[in-house]
């Protein structure tokens, strides 16, 4: 099995910053993905930057749920068994009164 080099831009950080990385394949994968990105009309290395991003970024997508849910847990702890219909009449209040503040704010 020959394995050889391919150059990949993948998105290091949330700024969009990319960075070169080398990635090592045996060649009839990256034929596959030459192919896959002839069919998009790019690079296959811009190809597999794609799905690394989306992998990426589906992998963020599980964190944020999974962190969503404990604050939702540790919510409905404190607050007891609250609706979200009740919870969302409290905030809306909650935003009334601040608004009425800012209202007979002098200056505005």
């Amino acid at each position: 099995m020959d394995i050889t080099y391919i150059e990949g831009v993948y998105n290091m950080d949330i700024k969009t910053e990319s960075k070169r990385i080398n990635i090592r394949l045996p060649e009839y994968i990256q034929d596959w993905y030459k192919e896959q990105g002839e069919k998009y009309s790019v690079p296959y290395s811009n190809y597999i930057a794609l799905l690394l991003t989306q992998f990426y970024e589906k992998e963020k997508d599980k964190e944020l749920l999974v962190e969503f849910n404990q604050v939702m847990k540790t919510l409905k702890d404190q607050t007891g068994d609250v609706s979200a219909e009740e919870m969302m009449k409290e905030f809306r209040e909650i935003k009334a009164l601040f608004d009425d503040i800012e209202d007979k704010t002098p200056g505005k």
